[in-house]
């Protein structure tokens, strides 16, 4: 089975999505009415504008996915999904390994009954043997499927939140922080979208208990 570490190598979905710049052109335009209750809290953009001496700001796009509580809840399903899916693996791959040994015991004995019955049992275990591969490729394309769909739920609901919050902050560029090697005149709302994002996720998951 495919090491966790690597099928999760695909959560840094918001490098991919958020990439190094994000164009949010929202001047000149009404500011509709954003109805989560975080966002209407205006000391959230006035504390992130007094920092600002320019109209591009950054954002940690690792932090983001270290911090906010629905990135750490997926990788507790994927974890819990890929033992599910070793301890399938495994418990076929064990009785394999048995039914192997046993052949080559009585392979070794020269216990077949016939040349005939030897080369059908051997073909029958080659055959096995193809099954248990397939079915580990199975099972972690089943998982990557999933990381995916949860990775994308999670990157349409920041990217939500990112462009609802520069509706009301208004800058020309928010950049991935991780791309910038001298960040001159810009501001780091990082804090504050994770403040936003991780507010809606404990009262959406509050909500739901």
């Amino acid at each position: 089975m495919k090491n966790l570490a690597s099928i999760l190598s695909g959560l840094s979905l918001l490098g991919v999505i958020v990439l190094s710049v994000l164009f949010f052109q929202t001047k000149g335009g009404a500011v509709n009415e954003i109805e989560d209750v975080v966002l209407h809290d205006s000391t959230l953009i006035e504390s992130v504008n007094r920092k600002a001496t320019g109209r591009l700001a950054l954002i940690d796009v690792q932090r983001i996915t270290n911090e906010y509580g629905y990135y750490k809840e997926i990788v507790v399903k994927l974890e819990s999904k890929q033992k599910r899916a070793e301890a399938e693996y495994m418990k076929k791959a064990q009785a394999f390994q048995r039914e192997y040994e046993a052949f080559m015991k009585k392979a070794q004995m020269g216990a077949f009954l016939t040349q005939e019955s030897q080369q059908q049992q051997e073909m029958d275990l080659r055959q096995k043997q193809e099954s248990l591969a397939n079915l580990e490729q199975e099972l972690g394309q089943k998982l990557q499927i999933e990381m995916q769909k949860l990775d994308a739920q999670a990157t349409d609901t920041i990217m939500s939140y990112l462009k609802k919050f520069n509706k009301e902050a208004q800058y020309d560029l928010i950049l991935n922080s991780a791309t910038i090697l001298d960040p001159g005149v810009t501001v780091d709302v990082t804090d504050t979208i994770l403040s936003i994002l991780n507010t809606q996720y404990n009262l959406h998951k509050n909500t739901v208990k």
